[in-house]
């Protein structure tokens, strides 16, 4: 009888047991905006189990009822789970309040110097008419017209308007992957952040695609940096090292 209590107790201490560990899964967003947040450190604090979010924010992580999880990233405020029970859960990360410095980007003005124009006269029949010259620039007497292709000047026009516009976009992203900026948030410094910025500065086309998250592009391009040996990271021959997968 006695034999068959103490049985009788150890199955429910295994029982018990068995359903109080196990895996934690669920996945991680951002806060307000529900991005799914990729390459988030995720660490059991008593087991020292650690893991990190797949593209989607997924994650699976060895847990115990009872046992603290952390959740953290480059640019969001870190967050610490209670382990309650082990059903499905959301994480919503709420980003560092000293964000990325803010770009404010001016239209650069062209300013042109005092010219002198040789005479032009009248319009004639939408087109102008201008004293002829020769190949030196000097008068030659008479008049020639200068005929206007309006196509060929919009489309000038177009150029130089995407060409200003690209320009614009290139200063702006120099600046947030300047050393003074990222600095503020990444903690590498001198040649290894150098060489951060010459594999990860995104183009134009990346840059300004509907989609991109410059908060989720950096912490993902940092995970992926520290997979790059630390000698290679550090080395002033990067140029000549090969991006990662």
């Amino acid at each position: 009888m006695i034999r068959l209590l103490i049985c009788s107790i150890l199955l429910l201490f295994i029982a018990r047991l068995g359903f109080a560990q196990g895996n934690l899964t669920g996945r991680i967003y951002e806060n307000k905006t529900r991005v799914p947040v990729e390459g988030v450190s995720i660490q059991n604090l008593k087991s020292h189990f650690s893991t990190s979010s797949d593209k989607n924010g997924a994650f699976t992580i060895r847990a115990h009822i009872g046992d603290l999880v952390t959740f953290s990233a480059a640019f969001y405020q870190t967050d610490t789970l209670y382990v309650k029970d082990l059903n499905e859960i959301e994480i919503f990360l709420v980003p560092k309040q000293n964000q990325l410095t803010g770009i404010e980007v001016v239209t650069p003005e062209t300013k042109t110097g005092s010219l002198t124009a040789p005479p032009t006269l009248a319009p004639f029949g939408g087109h102008t008419l201008v004293y002829q010259t020769d190949a030196s620039g000097n008068y030659v007497g008479g008049v020639t017209m200068r005929l206007f292709d309006s196509h060929s000047a919009e489309k000038k026009r177009k150029s130089d308007a995407q060409k200003a516009k690209d320009e614009q976009t290139n200063a702006q992203i120099a600046q947030v992957f300047s050393v003074q900026n990222l600095q503020n948030y990444l903690p590498i410094r001198g040649q290894e952040l150098d060489n951060f910025i010459i594999l990860y500065m995104p183009d134009i086309t990346l840059f300004t695609s509907s989609d991109f998250n410059l908060t989720i592009y950096i912490n993902t391009c940092y995970k992926s940096f520290l997979q790059i040996p630390a000698d290679k990271r550090q080395s002033k021959q990067f140029l000549q090292l090969n991006k990662p997968d």
